[in-house]
């Protein structure tokens, strides 16, 4: 629930660094979950609806696990009051050298609740673009010569915003790396949060 209280930017602002540290760039998806309510709804427009901590940090380390070559880089940000909107880049390295990155955009609306915490979070993307991107990189990767585990390749976070991003030489350490998270390859895998009614088009594709 949000806040009644408005909050002061520079408050909101160092929470939002702090948030999107912690989860797009170092994606410790556990840590991530906890700096939500424990009433917290974060919507996601294809995958569904999940409350708190435990099935936020569920949908993430098992959507992520299974996209291991995809991260996120902060294109742009506003705050306004407890608000901020911002927008990702989902983005894979491009398998064949020197090709450029290979990526589809999302936006997300997120609520600050005070002493660190956020209160919601909406997410917004196209299904379509998403397939786009998969058909791509796995064309990419065949022209590469490529198989196996997709890789953990960060290399290029954008020109866009300066402290969103590993440090120089860092190697990425997702939160689900090295544990027993069993990867969500299709939205009928999820087995918490609640799924949304689907238009036809949607439940054909």
């Amino acid at each position: 629930m949000a806040s009644a209280k408005t909050f002061e930017r520079d408050e909101v602002e160092s929470a939002f660094r702090h948030y999107f540290l912690t989860g797009p760039v170092h994606e410790d998806w556990v840590a991530w979950g906890k700096l939500f309510l424990d009433d917290a709804p974060y919507n996601d427009h294809y995958y569904g609806t999940f409350h708190g901590p435990e099935e936020i940090a569920y949908f993430l380390d098992g959507t992520m696990s299974f996209a291991a070559h995809v991260y996120s880089p902060l294109v742009w940000y506003n705050v306004d009051g407890n608000q901020v909107v911002y927008k990702v880049t989902n983005r894979a390295d491009n398998p064949e050298p020197g090709g450029p990155p290979i990526e589809f955009p999302s936006l997300q609306v997120i609520q600050y609740a005070g002493g660190g915490k956020w209160a919601s979070e909406e997410d917004w993307w196209t299904p379509q673009e998403m397939k786009l991107f998969n058909q791509h990189y796995t064309e990419a990767r065949e022209r590469a010569g490529q198989s196996g585990p997709f890789p953990l390749s960060r290399k290029d976070w954008g020109e866009w915003v300066d402290w969103a991003r590993l440090p120089e030489g860092a190697d990425p350490k997702p939160s689900w790396l090295g544990r027993d998270v069993k990867p969500i390859t299709h939205i009928k895998e999820m087995t918490k949060g609640v799924r949304h009614p689907r238009p036809g088009s949607a439940r054909r594709s």
